[in-house]
């Protein structure tokens, strides 16, 4: 019996075994069927990636691409055939899914452009009240005493004594009963001459400002007032005093500024090109920093007639409401103005790559087919440009087209590290005399974490093998991307110099005309030495 079970336990094991065995060589045969499917694209076979991505490239030999047809139909996948004449783009419909390929329709849309700015906010200049006196006089008491506080039209501000005005109350007090004297007379120059005499004393306390009601009370009492009250001629907050007890003031000192801050002003600058589009009477919406979930809405009030030759801009002014005086003087904030411009075919604003010498589209033509197309555009909206050529009404353009380029450069790029001729229009970067590349070291970054369409910094140090910075190195940037043929588009080669700074760090500003990926070769030569070279790869968007 123990032997029986021995034998048993003995099968089992080799049957293990075998089956373990074959399991073995079934992975090394797939590794190996893998790895030689990968050396043969290396070799120059077509590979996934230019038959699903770029069609009409004809610098592959014709021998290879055979090669590649006949492996396909072996392995029975059918190979899409490009439509006659088509030079573009082909993805297919699984690498769209993959990278989020997103059309939209060209089509007549209502277009509005959004205008931007920043402005300042000011006090409305119309609701300024400036409190002075026409005679001179002592201050005495004070009922408003600190900058800020909010007053009421009416409310007392300060006592004035002048002696001045005593006099000419005095005067008047005495024109008064002259009048009630001589002003029934037989005669008549007499009764005049007491009316004139009243009227032009009178004339001159309305002149100084002096309310009807002071006067009225002085002719009540028959005595002269000995100190004046001044009040504030309208309601808001004192934003300048300059009263104090005992303080002398003449005439057209200012003592008192109040501003009236149920409306303010905004000042913006509008630019020279944007100023067609700015009227009188515009809705117009500002925020705040301080208020991030709040909008406030206002209008434009006027439109200054001068421009500053510096900054090519306009001041224009917008008035707001400000009941609850969350809308201070001196605050920055954010304008917006929407502008119809009317109803006009339009493509998405991301569907539109420019060159920098025109404007180019992706148009879909089906069945995973992509034209690029040259187009004219015109005004550019909120989110969309208008099309004045190049495409037709319901026809289907790619969103985000950049990303075709970047694909296409990535394209173009490797099919280079390969020496695959018959890519015309790309220029290789120059190679420059090399040294040994552990005598130098070169790092490079940009000025932000990734690099933008427009103007960058680039930054390189240099420093020598044991860490210490390189200052006196001339040091070359060439920034170079690979022409694209099928999109009529030739290679861009941008130059630069690194400007020594500081401790072996070279600076340069570069403008970056388009996104998509660029290579990024760095030359750095010192005096009596070889040059030495890295190449940095850099996606800008």
């Amino acid at each position: 019996m123990k032997k029986t079970g021995l034998s048993k336990v003995l099968k089992l094991g080799a049957l293990g075994v075998l089956v373990l065995i074959v399991l073995v060589f079934t992975f090394l045969y797939m590794s190996k069927t893998e790895l030689n499917g990968e050396t043969n694209q290396g070799k120059g076979m077509e590979s996934a990636a230019p038959k699903e991505m770029l069609m009409g490239n004809q610098g592959v030999e014709e021998e290879t691409e055979h090669e590649g047809m006949k492996m396909e139909e072996e392995k029975g996948i059918e190979t899409p055939q490009s439509p006659e004449g088509f030079t573009g783009v082909q993805i297919t419909p699984e690498k769209q899914q993959l990278i989020g390929v997103k059309t939209d329709e060209a089509a007549t849309r209502k277009l509005i452009r959004d205008i931007r700015t920043v402005g300042i906010i000011e006090a409305d200049e119309t609701k300024i009240a400036r409190v002075s006196i026409k005679f001179s006089g002592w201050i005495k008491d004070m009922f408003v005493d600190y900058v800020g506080k909010y007053v009421k039209r009416g409310e007392p501000l300060f006592t004035v004594y002048s002696p001045e005005l005593v006099s000419t109350e005095e005067e008047y007090l005495l024109a008064l009963k002259a009048q009630d004297s001589f002003g029934k007379s037989s005669f008549p120059e007499i009764s005049s001459s007491a009316k004139s005499l009243l009227e032009a004393t009178r004339r001159r306390l309305l002149l100084w400002d002096i309310p009807e009601s002071e006067i009225q009370r002085i002719e009540k009492t028959g005595k002269p007032l000995k100190y004046l009250t001044l009040y504030s001629p309208i309601s808001g907050y004192v934003t300048k005093r300059e009263a104090f007890p005992e303080k002398m003031i003449v005439p057209n000192d200012v003592v008192f500024e109040i501003v009236d801050l149920s409306t303010v002003w905004l000042l913006a600058d509008i630019y020279e090109y944007e100023l067609p589009l700015v009227k009188e009477g515009q809705e117009a919406t500002i925020t705040l920093s301080y208020y991030p979930e709040e909008v406030f809405h206002g209008k434009v009030t006027y439109v200054y007639p001068t421009l500053e030759t510096k900054t090519r801009t306009v001041k224009a002014r917008f008035e707001f409401g400000n009941e609850d005086i969350k809308l201070k003087p001196g605050m920055y904030a954010n304008v917006e103005l929407k502008v119809p411009l009317g109803e006009s075919l339009s493509v998405s604003e991301d569907s539109v790559i420019d060159t920098g010498e025109k404007q180019i589209v992706f148009v879909a033509m089906g069945d995973g087919y992509f034209e690029p197309r040259e187009v004219k555009v015109g005004r550019k909206a909120e989110g969309y440009y208008e099309v004045l050529d190049g495409v037709r009404e319901g026809e289907k353009v790619v969103r985000s087209a950049t990303f075709l380029v970047d694909s296409e450069s990535r394209l173009k790029a490797a099919l280079e590290s390969f020496g695959m001729p018959g890519h015309e229009g790309t220029e290789p970067v120059s190679e420059a005399p090399k040294a040994d590349p552990k005598e130098v070291n070169i790092s490079f970054s940009t000025d932000g974490e990734f690099p933008n369409v427009g103007d960058n910094t680039f930054k390189i140090t240099v420093t020598d093998m044991n860490g210490d910075p390189i200052k006196d190195a001339k040091v070359d940037i060439l920034l170079h991307m690979p022409g694209m043929p099928s999109m009529g588009m030739p290679a861009m080669n941008i130059p630069a110099i690194g400007k020594p700074v500081k401790d072996g760090l070279y600076v340069a500003e570069v403008n970056i005309p388009m996104g998509g990926q660029w290579h990024v070769r760095v030359t750095v030569t010192r005096p009596g030495k070889p040059s030495v070279s890295s190449v940095f790869e850099i996606n800008a968007s």
